[in-house]
């Protein structure tokens, strides 16, 4: 896989070149435990609540002098991890809730507005009784063309006990419901950053060659002829011995051959 780094070389194969396509989110697996229903409640509470801290806190940091430097820093930090939990619990139950509509465990009762945002709208999924709200995505859209709808969403919770008596416990339980998402969701992601970038750098590289800039290797499916070995004077087969190989293929012969073994140095001739 190409990065940034590789529009350096000025050589490349055309086996490299090759554009790869994104991995689709929509291939996380995940598990439809019997309390389902619960627990997406929990979630989407708990995302509503952490929602409103986000905002709590971000109108707080308004007021606090820029010379303040410390107590900037510590609400940044609330704000922070306020933001990142509503985003991952909110993700997480919509992605559930697609599911749920694609199996037909789940409705669309309709649409309501964004109260700031105009060209937003989200989507009223009833499941088991129980109302979500949800981002209207196009395939949602496309699939349930439906109308606005009167609608009024339960407030948030304004504190963790609203939502279950034991806080710790609650933390854990969604802790618990969103790692194995959370986990394929940050692998993909990150496998689908490096496709991006390889993408971009395969342009870039077509781009280079077109302008004499850098060149493609030409591909030759002839194979490299194999060296033949060196004969050398200890690797020589006697001549006798070839002959007899040769004798044994042959038809058996009444009187057996004697091998006379070659000899190393040279014989004297008679005159």
């Amino acid at each position: 896989m190409l990065k940034q780094s590789s529009l350096q070389r000025k050589e490349f194969k055309q086996k490299e070149l090759g554009l790869m396509k994104k991995l689709d989110l929509n291939d996380i697996e995940v598990i439809f435990p019997e309390n389902l229903n619960q627990l997406l409640i929990w979630t989407s509470e708990l995302a509503q609540h952490n929602h409103t801290q986000f905002i709590k806190f971000s109108n707080k940091l308004k007021l606090v002098a820029e010379d303040n430097v410390e107590e900037r820093e510590e609400i940044n930090k609330k704000i922070k991890f306020y933001r990142n939990s509503a985003f991952e619990e909110n993700q997480i139950k919509d992605f559930y809730l697609k599911k749920l509509l694609a199996r037909g465990d789940a409705i669309v009762k309709g649409y309501i507005k964004n109260p700031t945002k105009k060209d937003t709208k989200y989507a009223v999924i009833s499941y088991q009784g129980y109302d979500f709200v949800s981002f209207a995505t196009p395939e949602i859209i496309e699939k349930f063309p439906l109308n606005f709808i009167d609608f009024v969403q339960i407030e948030a919770p304004e504190t963790l006990t609203d939502i279950h008596p034991d806080e710790a416990l609650l933390l854990s339980i969604i802790k618990d419901f969103i790692k194995p998402f959370k986990e394929q969701y940050k692998k993909i992601t990150s496998k689908n950053r490096e496709i991006k970038e390889h993408n971009a750098v395969v342009h870039e590289i077509y781009i280079k060659i077109k302008n004499k800039e850098a060149t493609l290797q030409k591909s030759t499916d002839s194979k490299p002829k194999e060296a033949s070995p060196k004969s050398t004077e200890n690797s020589a087969v006697p001549v006798e011995i070839k002959q007899v190989a040769i004798q044994k293929n042959m038809a058996p012969l009444e009187k057996p051959i004697t091998v006379i073994k070659k000899r190393k140095f040279a014989l004297n001739k008679e005159k």
